[in-house]
C-alpha cells in the first residue's frame, strides 16, 4: 500500500473563508506513525491537536477540529491533499484558527506538496480492513453514507441538487487514480439561495472572488441580484437561467460533485490511515462524512490487531526476500510472505498444507500443527521485524531468549492459513527485542505469547 513522506516543509498563506482572517500555514514532515497533528503557534502553551474523528466539534459548512483550548477550522482541503497523495504523517503549524481557503480547492496544497517532493515512507501503513459493511443515516435530511469492505480504496458521491444548476451529480475516485487531475482541482461552491443565510450567520467573511464557485440555483429577483453584487463587489449581468455564475465558471461538468468528493476524502482522512473499502454517500456533507469516519474508527478499534488476509493482498516481502533477511530454509522456514510492515508492527502469512513433514507423526489420521512450531513461525516473523531495522540483515542472527504467557487457543489443521501479527512492546535497545505475538486463522486467535530476543552481528 502506498505511503509517502514529505521531503521538506512548505508554507502557504491566505484568508480563512469564514473568518476572513489572514493565516500562515507551515507543513512539516511528520514523525512515523504520528498521523496529522496541528500546532497553534499563535497561542501560548497551546495543546497539540492530534487529528482523529472524535475531535470534530462543528460541521456547519466546514469541518472544525478541537482539543481542549486548540481549535482549527476548515481543515478538510489541506487534509484531503495529504491523504489523496498517500501522506499519512504531517506536522501542521498555523498562526490563526482557520486554514486558508486559497482558490477553494485542494490544488494549491497539492502543488505545494509536489514542489518540495515526497519519498516512500519507512513505515508502510497497514490500512484499515473492515470486517462488515458500515452504514450511517441522517433521517432529517435523508443523507446516508456507507463503507463496504473491499481490497480497493474507492469513493463515490451522489448529490441531490438540480443537474441544470450544478452539472452532473455524481463523482468517484479510486486511489489508483491521479488525485491532482481527478479531484484536487474542484472548488467549493455556494448556492445563491444560501448566501444570505450564511452571511447572516457570520460566515463567508473571506469569500473573495476566485475562492470558489457561486451557483445560481433559482433565478434571483432584482433585489437578490443587488445583494449578490454587494457581496461580490462587482456588477453582474442579469440572466434568466440557472447554473454557475459566469464570474466563476466550472472547471469540469461535475465540479460541484467532485468538490463534495474532495470534502469526503478530507473528512475520511481524520482516520489517519487508508480504509480498504468502497465508500459511498448520498447527499454528502461534513456531518454525514464525519459520522461515517467515527463509525469506521469504532469498528477499527473493535477489530484492532486482528489482521486480515486475501490472496489479492499486497505483498511487502515474498519468500525470496524473506530468505535474504533470515537464515531459515525449508523445511524449517515457516513463513511464506509479509503483507504489512511498519517500524513497530509486522504481519506474516503461512499456508499450512498436508505436505508439511511434521504431519506425518503429529498425528497420524488426525493432523494438527504442533504449538511449538506455531511459536517458531511467530518467532521467524518477529525476527524479520527486528532485522528490518538494520542495513545489512544478512550479517545478523536473531536468538530468542525467552517466551512468556504462551497460550494455545485452537487447533491448526491442514488447509488453514495462519496470519501472524507481532508488535514491539518496547524500543529495541542494545540488541534486545521485546515483542507481543498473536497467530490467527481467520478471526480466531489460535496462539499468543510474549517474546524476548537478542539480535547480534555474526559476520
Amino acid at each position: 500500500m502506498k505511503n509517502y513522506r514529505l521531503l521538506k516543509p512548505f508554507e502557504l498563506s491566505g484568508k480563512g473563508i469564514h473568518t476572513g482572517v489572514e493565516t500562515k500555514v507551515r507543513v512539516y514532515p511528520g514523525e512515523p506513525d504520528q498521523g496529522y497533528t496541528f500546532h497553534r503557534i499563535d497561542q501560548e502553551n497551546s495543546e497539540i491537536l492530534k487529528v482523529n474523528p472524535y475531535c470534530v466539534t462543528d460541521t456547519q459548512r466546514r469541518t472544525t477540529l478541537s482539543q481542549n483550548t486548540t481549535t482549527v477550522h476548515t481543515a478538510e482541503h489541506l487534509l484531503a491533499a495529504l491523504y489523496g497523495l498517500s501522506i499519512y504523517d504531517a506536522r501542521i503549524e498555523l498562526d490563526n484558527s482557520e486554514i486558508p481557503i486559497l482558490d477553494g480547492s485542494s490544488l494549491p496544497w497539492v502543488k505545494a506538496i509536489k514542489s518540495v517532493g515526497v519519498a516512500p515512507a519507512k513505515n508502510l501503513a497497514f490500512g484499515l480492513r473492515l470486517k462488515n459493511k458500515i452504514r450511517v443515516e441522517d433521517e432529517l435530511t435523508g443523507a446516508w453514507a456507507e463503507a463496504i469492505p473491499s481490497d480497493r480504496i474507492e469513493f463515490h458521491v451522489e448529490l441531490s441538487h438540480k443537474e441544470e444548476a450544478i452539472g452532473l451529480t455524481k463523482a468517484q475516485f479510486s486511489f489508483s487514480d491521479d488525485f491532482e487531475s481527478k479531484v484536487a482541482y474542484a472548488r467549493t461552491f455556494t448556492l445563491s439561495t444560501h448566501l444570505t443565510p450564511l452571511i447572516n450567520k457570520g460566515l463567508l467573511k473571506g469569500a473573495d472572488p476566485g475562492a470558489g464557485v457561486i451557483v445560481i440555483d433559482e433565478v434571483p429577483s432584482q433585489e437578490e441580484w443587488e445583494a449578490l453584487e454587494k457581496f461580490i463587489g462587482l456588477p453582474l449581468k442579469r440572466r434568466k437561467d440557472i447554473g454557475e455564475l459566469p464570474l466563476t465558471p466550472y472547471r469540469s461538468n461535475n465540479e460541484p460533485a467532485t468538490h463534495k468528493l474532495l470534502d469526503l476524502i478530507g473528512d475520511i482522512s481524520l482516520i489517519g490511515q487508508p480504509v480498504l473499502a468502497e465508500i459511498r454517500t448520498f447527499k454528502p456533507g461534513h456531518k454525514i462524512n464525519t459520522l461515517l469516519a467515527k463509525k469506521i474508527m469504532e469498528e477499527a478499534i473493535k477489530t484492532k490487531k486482528i489482521p486480515s488476509y486475501s490472496p489479492d493482498s499486497e505483498i511487502i516481502m515474498d519468500v525470496s526476500k524473506i530468505m535474504s533477511i533470515i537464515p531459515h530454509r525449508p523445511p524449517f522456514l515457516l513463513v511464506d510472505k509479509i503483507i504489512e510492515l511498519s517500524e513497530t508492527d509486522i504481519v506474516g502469512v503461512k499456508a499450512v498444507t498436508m505436505n508439511e513433514p511434521f504431519f506425518q507423526g503429529h498425528f497420524p489420521g488426525s493432523p494438527v500443527m504442533p504449538g511449538v512450531l506455531q511459536l517458531e513461525a511467530m518467532a521467524q516473523v518477529g525476527g524479520i521485524l527486528a532485522l528490518s531495522a538494520v542495513d545489512d540483515p544478512e550479517n545478523y542472527l536473531t536468538y530468542f531468549l525467552k517466551m512468556d504467557e504462551v497460550k494455545f487457543k485452537a487447533k491448526v489443521n491442514p488447509g488453514d492459513t495462519l496470519i501472524f501479527h507481532l508488535e514491539l512492546t518496547a524500543p529495541i535497545r542494545r540488541g534486545i527485542v521485546q515483542m507481543k505475538g498473536k497467530a490467527f486463522v481467520g478471526n480466531q486467535l489460535v496462539s499468543e505469547g510474549f517474546f524476548t530476543a537478542l539480535i547480534t552481528k555474526e559476520k
